[in-house]
């Protein structure tokens, strides 16, 4: 809750609140805070109550944050970027977490070396993009595809990977050998972010795991065979990336944003076994130094997470999300389990945002509040992200339903 400005002298009333219909399962007397000033009521503001879910607080309300990225804002406002997401979010009157805002470095590559991009076929809405790592000891090429669907103009696909060959593992660990030599975070954006939200929006920074950024350089089905074939180069990649996620997350903690992501999507489906090894080490580390600064750290898991999570909760994050419909646990079962250790977020289907009526928006927020409310340490996330043919009322219905319902 937040403190009156010049810590003036506040009296805290509690008082009793009755709602005839919530949710089943969920105690009708809810209780909460409200501070008074001098007769003016403080309310907690869309960040503080995020904040307090993540620390596992009970709020005053259930915090609303969809998985809003540049798919959704390109096809509804024709532009992308985090200050777009924004503007959707704040239409909505959701709070914008998790969107497309990362640490940026400046890199002073010497003669010989070098990354960029151009633009090499362009058919109607399809464009293909390549992107290029220039080494003294050779060349790696990446091929990206963007409007395949052109409805959904902003969906890419990689169609060409960076690393092909064992040859290729040693040109892309001299280049990351550079580039921790070289590379500069730059953190301006982030503060841009996060003095344009203020208290609307949680400017949290994103970042790959190691094991999910080397997936985007080998393929994933092609790095689980390395696992195999070549493990030990496999760890020496790995272990160079750790520095440039500590660079990552040092930026991280230097910038004014509250709350990190670290994306594990690479891990999906893999054995408990595998992930210890390959996985956990990274997020383990990731979490220490976060929790080190006193800020919030976060797992992004997709896929068959059940056996994996137990071993993920190890690491001590903040939060874990967004339990998609398609995984093997639910919502209910996520918060029993481990509501006691972790904020839970997420679970709402995002294919009722395209393809349901309000009236199914308003059933799936019911749904995510009876089994994930309870508590506190609950934000209602998409299961995934909000696909770009998402209804604008079906994300507005997700909000109007919280609001009503969803108060502790």
């Amino acid at each position: 809750m937040r403190i009156p400005r010049g810590r003036e002298q506040a009296r805290i009333l509690q008082e009793p609140i009755y709602d005839p219909t919530p949710p089943k399962n969920i105690n009708k007397n809810f209780t909460f805070f409200r501070v008074y000033l001098v007769g003016e009521e403080f309310c907690v503001n869309k960040k503080e109550r995020f904040l307090a879910a993540v620390r596992r607080e009970v709020p005053d309300m259930v915090p609303v944050a969809p998985l809003i990225s540049n798919r959704f804002a390109l096809k509804f406002l024709g532009r992308m970027g985090w200050k777009a997401v924004f503007d959707l979010h704040r239409m909505i009157g959701s709070i914008w977490f998790r969107g497309p805002l990362r640490i940026s470095f400046d890199v002073k590559w010497p003669s010989g070396w070098g990354r960029r991009s151009r633009l090499i076929e362009e058919r109607g809405t399809r464009k293909v993009y390549e992107h290029i790592i220039e080494t003294p000891m050779g060349k790696l090429t990446s091929k990206v595809m963007y409007g395949m669907v052109p409805s959904d103009p902003a969906l890419s696909r990689t169609i060409e990977y960076f690393i092909k060959t064992e040859e290729d593992y040693e040109i892309y660990r001299a280049y990351l050998e550079m580039f921790i030599e070289r590379a500069e975070p730059n953190i301006d954006e982030v503060i841009e972010a996060h003095r344009t939200m203020g208290d609307e929006g949680v400017p949290s920074v994103g970042s790959d795991c190691c094991f999910s950024h080397l997936c985007c350089v080998r393929g994933p089905e092609n790095l689980l065979v390395d696992l195999y074939r070549r493990p030990e180069t496999v760890r020496e990649i790995l272990d160079l990336l750790g520095e440039v996620k500590a660079k990552e997350v040092e930026a991280f903690l230097e910038s004014p944003s509250e709350v990190l992501y670290y994306d594990a999507w690479g891990s999906y489906d893999m054995s408990p076994a595998h992930f210890r090894e390959w996985i956990f080490p990274d997020l383990k580390r990731t979490v220490d130094q976060v929790r080190k600064e006193d800020k919030y750290v976060g797992f992004y898991m997709v896929g068959k997470i059940r056996d994996q999570l137990p071993i993920a909760i190890e690491a001590k994050p903040h939060y874990i999300e967004p339990f998609e419909l398609q995984s093997n646990i639910t919502l209910g079962e996520a918060k029993r389990l481990y509501g006691d250790k972790i904020c839970i977020m997420g679970n709402f289907d995002p294919v009722v945002l395209a393809f349901g009526s309000v009236k199914d928006a308003e059933r799936e927020a019911l749904r995510c509040l009876e089994e994930g409310m309870e508590g506190g340490g609950y934000v209602m996330v998409t299961g995934d992200e909000v696909p770009a043919n998402a209804k604008i009322e079906n994300l507005i219905a997700m909000v109007k339903t919280v609001e009503k319902y969803g108060r502790y």
